[in-house]
């Protein structure tokens, strides 16, 4: 029973939140224009330069049913160089939850970037934006850690269940 504790808090304790993409993540605004509720969230939750996660749902604000029939457009610049604009549409088709609408964007640089989210429809479309910051991509060997560490992991738990076999067994000459 120990062995299956331990290697169920090895196997908990080797997560890579940074590898994981999906719709939804951490809620960055929160909007209510023109009687919709716009909110925007970006994965991974820690922002890194390299791929960016933007997921918008948008819901009628009074009853809170979500309305998938918007165009909506992601736009991301640095602060400093406003005209580099990178951009993209948010679409159900590239969302794995249907509620909600996302666009991929590929942040070439670390540094504070603007992210703005224009939903089309709108009476007013101003932009709803807010500001980020984006940490240095990660180091190489971190995509190929799990990978190595993997072979690492079963030589630990093959090792722990060694130990504790030869601690059972009564001494003998």
């Amino acid at each position: 029973m120990r062995n299956k504790v331990l290697l169920i808090a090895v196997l908990t304790a080797w997560n890579v939140p940074a590898l994981a993409y999906a719709d939804g993540g951490t809620v960055r605004a929160s909007e209510v224009r023109d009687g919709r509720r716009i909110t925007v969230f970006t994965s991974p939750t820690f922002l890194r330069a390299g791929p960016l996660d933007v997921s918008v749902l948008v819901q009628d604000a009074a009853s809170g049913k979500p309305l998938l029939d918007l165009p909506i457009v992601v736009t991301a610049y640095p602060i400093l160089d406003p005209r580099r604009k990178i951009s993209a549409p948010a679409t159900t088709d590239a969302a794995t939850n249907k509620l909600l609408h996302a666009a991929q964007l590929n942040l070439p640089e670390d540094g504070t970037w603007r992210i703005e989210v224009v939903v089309k429809g709108l009476e007013q479309e101003p932009a709803i934006g807010f500001d980020v910051d984006v940490a240095p991509p990660p180091p190489p060997w971190l995509g190929m850690s799990l990978w190595i560490g993997w072979p690492l992991l079963a030589i630990g738990v093959f090792a722990c269940h060694q130990w504790l076999v030869h601690k059972r067994r009564p001494f003998s000459r």
